[in-house]
């Protein structure tokens, strides 16, 4: 059934947020900011101090380090030189113990003595040899048919 009213278009009306809530997000957003730069200036801050300490340390243990090896360097070039020096007195002491071995060494003394039980040679006699057992002889056997070497021919 037809009323004979025609169709209408739907009124459209835009409602957003109101100004008060559009200042609050503003004020809100604008905390937020605000916090987030101090936490990072908090940490920055804090950064900084450990990079510092740390930078401290460093120079501290290569200030050790290098006082360490001026110490060893010191003690490896006495030794060094202790070594040398006992080195050079013990050549001095073998040189002159071996002076005295020569000087000793050049003292000749000769005696002549008999010898207590002098040593004596028997003549050497000749190895007795086993008489051969086996012998074959020729002589017994005549040739004839199959007494010979079998060649095959």
């Amino acid at each position: 059934m037809c009323l004979g009213s025609q169709p209408q278009a739907p009124e459209i009306r835009y409602s957003g947020p109101s100004d008060d809530d559009i200042r609050r997000n503003e004020q809100a957003l604008s905390n937020y900011q605000q916090q987030m730069s101090d936490q990072q200036s908090a940490f920055q801050t804090q950064l900084q101090a450990q990079i510092d300490a740390a930078n401290a340390e460093t120079a501290a243990l290569e200030k050790r380090y290098a006082d360490d090896l001026t110490s060893a360097r010191s003690a490896g070039d006495q030794s060094i030189a202790d070594a040398k020096a006992a080195g050079a007195a013990q050549t001095a002491s073998a040189g002159q113990s071996a002076a005295a071995q020569q000087a000793s060494a050049l003292t000749v003394t000769t005696q002549q003595s008999e010898p207590e039980s002098p040593q004596t040679t028997k003549s050497t006699a000749k190895k007795t040899k086993k008489p051969k057992s086996l012998k074959i002889s020729t002589a017994g056997i005549a040739n004839a048919l199959g007494s010979g070497v079998n060649l095959g021919i």
